[in-house]
């Protein structure tokens, strides 16, 4: 599955656990070239091992970067392209957690810091990334969410910074389309791991209610549940995809949640 991207360059941001940790992964056993980012350099380096240890034929490199850091993301990109000489794909997959607060409650620094975590982040890597994908199948991922589409209480700050992720993709999908770079967005509801496992516990029991609340009754697992998708949308079998949001959520959205 997915040939056509064995051997091609990849950065994914917010490598070091959870979802980014699979998906790293997940790339890494297609054979691709994975970079890989986040802050904590050993918990990059655990994920550098788990790919070793599949025994596929990828290659991965690691580079602590603060993605809210400009000068940061900027080497994260120069590193990558002098290891792997071009860029192929890009998945802004780093978030900040979501902080439960009535919107007349919530600082502005709360907005300040999901908007450089986030859509700031994104637009960065972005306008560094676009001059090495020009002229060849490329293809970029922003992660942004089901819930800026509802509207979710106590989510202000966070579905705000969604929402302009998913207006920024749809802009650049319609000025990138003519160098044949496509962008697309998804929109993974509550997966199990470090999403689930490590928030408070009012955010992880609003996760468990909403899961029974999907067409599959079920919490998505990292491992198997949204890595191929993003896959798919690098890969030429969705070469005429993009400007699109692709929920991967069990069917939360048709229920409002």
């Amino acid at each position: 599955m997915f040939e056509d991207l064995k051997g091609k360059v990849v950065l994914l941001t917010g490598a070091s656990m959870g979802l980014g940790r699979q998906q790293a992964i997940y790339f890494y056993k297609l054979g691709m070239k994975v970079s890989i980012c986040a802050r904590r350099e050993e918990k990059l380096l655990e994920v550098v091992e788990l790919c070793k240890e599949t025994g596929a034929d990828g290659e991965i490199m690691e580079v602590p970067c603060d993605i809210s850091n400009y000068d940061q993301l900027k080497n994260y990109v120069d590193k990558t392209v002098e290891r792997f000489g071009t860029i192929d794909f890009l998945v802004n997959n780093a978030n900040k957690e979501a902080l439960l607060m009535p919107l007349d409650e919530q600082p502005d620094d709360i907005l300040k810091k999901d908007i450089f975590v986030g859509c700031m982040a994104h637009w960065r890597l972005m306008k560094l990334c676009v001059p090495y994908m020009k002229g060849k199948k490329a293809s970029i991922i922003n992660y942004a969410s089901g819930n800026y589409q509802l509207g979710m209480d106590g989510m202000a700050s966070y579905d705000a910074d969604k929402g302009a992720i998913r207006g920024l993709a749809m802009v650049a999908a319609r000025e990138l389309g003519q160098y044949g770079i496509r962008v697309n967005t998804v929109g993974p509801a509550a997966v199990t791991d470090t999403v689930l496992n490590n928030t408070p516990p009012e955010y992880r029991d609003w996760v468990i209610r909403c899961s029974s609340c999907n067409s599959l009754r079920r919490v998505g697992l990292p491992e198997t549940d949204i890595p191929p998708v993003v896959a798919w949308l690098m890969s030429e079998t969705s070469g005429w995809v993009s400007g699109q949001n692709i929920n991967i959520d069990g069917g939360s959205c048709i229920y409002g949640m």
